[in-house]
């Protein structure tokens, strides 16, 4: 790649990856846009946030991976392509946001919000809300403190999702 680009990559903020992550998803928002309001229709807004959560959850696999492998030539190409990846965490995670909200809306005309798996997924939601939360802070002032916090809302968020999946 050349050094432009990458020094393009380098420079994202969080509305200019928000964008670029939107515009390679266009086509598949607008097939589920376009599609009528169904259980179906909700499921695959369910399984499109769960991809875009699933793609800012790497990045913590990237982290632990680079943390643990040894000086070489790998490690160096795999910092590269985290510290481009990492511009992407934040503009997955609000399309997951997105994407979720859509969900949640067509599950609450079709009046599933009190059902079993309703309130597992409104517990998800709380576990999502501590997780943006965290977000939000670690965003605002950096420690190890707010990153931990930040990770911790993550597994709990998996953990809540996972749960709201099984029933």
């Amino acid at each position: 790649m050349s050094n432009r680009a990458m020094r393009f990559l380098y420079r994202l903020n969080v509305y200019q990856s928000t964008i670029i992550l939107t515009l390679l998803s266009i086509p598949w928002l607008l097939y589920l846009l376009m599609q009528p309001r169904t259980i179906s229709t909700a499921f695959h807004w369910a399984y499109t946030a769960l991809i875009y959560f699933i793609l800012s959850f790497i990045l913590y696999l990237f982290l632990q991976w680079i943390s643990r492998s040894g000086r070489s030539g790998f490690r160096k190409k795999l910092v590269t392509f985290t510290r481009i990846y990492i511009r992407f965490h934040v503009a997955a995670a609000l399309l997951g946001v997105t994407s979720l909200l859509m969900h949640v809306v067509i599950m609450v005309q079709f009046g599933l919000m009190w059902s079993r798996e309703g309130i597992s997924g409104m517990i998800a939601i709380g576990g999502l809300s501590a997780l943006l939360l965290t977000g939000y802070l670690r965003k605002r002032k950096s420690s190890g403190k707010r990153r931990r916090f930040h990770r911790y809302a993550a597994y709990l968020f998996l953990f809540f999702v996972l749960i709201h999946m099984m029933l």
